[in-house]
């Protein structure tokens, strides 16, 4: 996976007081530290503008988005399809 996403997205997770470790990339976000729906939120919304994608009702209800690296592959999936903004 591309480092520097990596990097950008592990910003936007710390921005929302979220720390991740190299070892919390594949636990579930409701356990990490600091995180509640509130942050979720948003912190989907941050990617969604940061990163220039779209994140639609159906991607929340697929339960995709519940890991670090979950969220990773959605960011680069939607950027090789070119579904932005």
């Amino acid at each position: 996976m591309n480092e520097e996403l990596v990097q950008k997205l592990k910003e936007v997770f710390s921005k929302n007081g979220v720390s991740i470790s190299e070892d919390d990339r594949d636990m579930s976000i409701d356990d990490f530290f600091g995180m509640d729906s509130i942050t979720y939120v948003q912190i989907l919304n941050q990617i969604a503008s940061d990163f220039g994608i779209k994140i639609n009702d159906a991607d929340l209800l697929s339960g995709d988005l519940t890991t670090f690296n979950n969220i990773l592959q959605f960011i680069n999936q939607k950027q090789m399809t070119n579904e932005v903004r």
